[in-house]
């Protein structure tokens, strides 16, 4: 067993050192090729360009790094269950990934072709071993059958990984540092579960991130780019798969999940703003949880700071997880769930606002809603039998008080001029931001008039302004044009509307 604390060390310094001095070269050469990110101004807040395709540097001095593995397979003393072939898989699965990412840096490769390219590599892994059969629930020590879920969901979470990393690489060393934290987590767990052949890979990519972090953390002089984001996210999926397990096929959720917090949660919130706002899934913004922190003042080495310490945290609270019993990681995961909440509340996103509104009101809201619909539906065939142009009033001033509007008039045209009538539900509110709904008044071609309805602009309207088009337009307009005609020969007996005004 000495040689594996010996061969994990190793694998640390051979892929720091690689990174260290590989680096610059692939700096250089990009920097020469022109193979640079420029700033916009919008989501990429660097003031000069700085090249890409640091990922090559980190690939390379990661495989170097676990290079031991192959050395120790080839003399019989690879530990576990993971062989020679095993690790080559890997390796070709993250290069494969990685390649995508050169590709996506230098000529920008399209969302649809890279979920595609990621999918395969992660269906290759998943045909050599790295597949998640059943999960263990984290409030008890039992564990649930994925059955036919397995390959979905294990492609799912290669793809959704590293695609999260990619979300949060849009500050200097960000990336990078969180991936760090995130080896340094799944290293320990490996550790405690007694994974020592993916804790040697964990320390060779820690070991690649390290080294390069000499170069990439502000001011950076080399991105990872998507060859780096994407790769990293990959692997640290892989990682987390296996280096989780606490036996062959059992996955505890709850530490992996803690341990990729950050870009896990960053990536969740992403695609929940653009599904409130009806924006594309793969439509970049400069809304993420990095560009929240720097509205809010702080300056891009303190928001790396801040997320490095939450990732710190969410690693320490995942290696809690494993060590402690069942009802105590479900009341980590509950309370961590609460604070995390509250956390993301204070970034100021107007989407989650929206949200907790309309789950706050929406139930009651609906009801309303529904009972006003109805109501409206009704009104049509009352609207259509009022005798007179006085009941016609009175069933829309009910209306009104009914569907909150502050005001209405109603301005009606004939051949002693224009009449009008007014209804206030009380005193003219003049500071009060007010919405002002003008709705022709016609039938069969002729314009009878228009009705004029005022409402509050602050209240939500609790019913389908439809309901009430139809309800004027199938009752109250044509009942309106049969009076006035009426009353314009001279057989009717209401009162004149002019100038009169009622009140609630």
């Amino acid at each position: 067993m000495t040689t594996l604390p010996v061969t994990t060390v190793a694998s640390l310094l051979v892929s720091a050192t690689v990174a260290f001095f590989l680096t610059p070269i692939v700096r250089n050469f990009a920097r020469r090729q022109g193979w640079m990110d420029r700033p916009d101004g919008r989501r990429k807040l660097h003031l000069h360009p700085v090249p890409r395709l640091g990922g090559v540097a980190v690939f390379f001095a990661f495989a170097l790094g676990c290079g031991a593995l192959v050395a120790l397979d080839s003399v019989g003393l690879t530990p576990g269950d993971l062989s020679r072939s095993a690790y080559v898989h890997l390796l070709i699965a993250c290069a494969a990934v990685m390649a995508l990412g050169v590709a996506d840096d230098i000529v920008d490769v399209r969302p649809l072709p890279k979920l595609a390219i990621q999918a395969l590599a992660a269906s290759y892994l998943y045909m050599h071993g790295y597949r998640v059969t059943d999960i263990s629930n984290p409030l008890s020590a039992e564990s649930v059958s994925l059955g036919w879920l397995s390959f979905p969901l294990t492609v799912i979470w290669f793809v959704g990984m590293s695609n999260a990393f990619n979300l949060i690489d849009g500050l200097d060393g960000l990336a990078a540092g969180v991936g760090l934290f995130s080896t340094t987590t799944l290293f320990i767990a490996c550790i405690i579960n007694q994974r020592w052949e993916m804790g040697i890979v964990a320390a060779a990519l820690g070991g690649a991130l390290l080294g390069f972090l000499r170069y990439n953390f502000n001011p950076a002089s080399i991105f990872l780019g998507d060859s780096g984001a994407l790769f990293i996210g990959f692997a640290l999926a892989a990682i987390a798969v296996r280096g989780s397990m606490k036996s062959s096929a059992v996955i505890a959720v709850a530490a992996p999940v803690m341990a990729l917090a950050v870009p896990i949660l960053d990536a969740g919130i992403a695609v929940l703003r653009r599904l409130v706002r009806g924006d594309g899934i793969f439509e970049a913004d400069g809304d993420h949880i990095h560009h929240r922190l720097l509205r809010m003042g702080l300056t891009p080495r303190r928001v790396v700071i801040v997320l490095y310490g939450v990732a710190a945290t969410f690693g320490a609270l995942s290696l809690f997880t494993m060590t402690s019993r069942s009802q105590v990681v479900g009341l980590v995961v509950v309370a961590t769930s609460v604070v995390t909440w509250i956390g993301v509340q204070q970034l100021g996103y107007a989407e989650f606002a929206e949200i907790q509104r309309a789950l706050r009101h929406g139930l009651v809201n609906e009801r309303k809603a529904l009972g006003n619909n109805v109501y409206l539906a009704s009104m049509a065939d009352q609207f259509a039998a009022a005798e007179d142009q006085e009941r016609l009033w009175a069933l829309m001033t009910q209306v009104a008080q009914r569907l909150e509007f502050e005001r209405i008039e109603m301005r009606v045209e004939g051949p002693e001029g224009s009449r009008s009538r007014v209804w206030e539900k009380g005193a003219p509110r003049v500071s009060e931001p007010l919405a002002v709904w003008t709705v022709p008044l016609g039938s069969e071609g002729n314009a009878l008039g228009t009705l004029v309805l005022t409402r509050d602009l602050s209240a939500a309207a609790q019913f389908d302004p439809a309901y009430l088009l139809n309800s004027l337009n199938q009752g109250f307009v044509p009942r309106l044009r049969t009076l006035s005609q009426v009353s314009a020969a001279g057989t009717a007996h209401s009162p004149r509307l002019v100038g009169h005004r009622t009140s609630a």
